[in-house]
């Protein structure tokens, strides 16, 4: 079963969305590594579209991020119609090229973020309805700065 964000209860919704009131290039610092900000262009109103996201991981101190909510989340959708974004992460303000991750690298990824957050992990399994091993085949993605 995909779980959509629609489904989720209202204090649910309010808790994924405060964040966005307090991130922005000013405040990206004090949340660390952990949040990220990408601007996405709209797949079809070609405004640009902003997503907080956590960041489960580095490859290269490059960050890694997850789809949570599926291959149809509006962001996903939205890089895969034109793969790159403007990345807001801790000191860091770039243009990214989006690199989509095969699920054994993604299952890495994530076996390591089991490691070192395992409350958060049944917090999500809870939330999502699904075992941590079935996130790896959610979609995963680098965020690496384009040179």
């Amino acid at each position: 079963m995909i779980y959509r964000y629609k489904d989720l209860s209202l204090k649910y919704r309010i808790f994924f969305r405060l964040p966005y009131f307090f991130y922005n290039k000013l405040t990206a610092p004090l949340y660390g590594k952990k949040l990220i900000q990408i601007t996405t262009i709209g797949r079809v109103s070609k405004k640009e579209r902003k997503t907080l996201l956590e960041v489960i991981g580095h490859i290269d101190d490059v960050p890694v991020v997850i789809a949570g909510f599926g291959e149809n989340s509006d962001w996903v959708l939205n890089l895969k119609k034109n793969p790159q974004a403007k990345v807001v992460w801790a000191n860091h303000n770039y243009i990214s090229d989006i690199e989509w991750l095969d699920q054994e690298s993604a299952s890495q990824i994530l076996t390591k973020y089991k490691k070192h957050n395992p409350k958060l992990v049944k917090f999500y399994e809870s939330l999502f309805k699904r075992s941590w091993d079935e996130f790896s085949e959610l979609p995963v993605c680098m965020l690496s700065s384009i040179k």
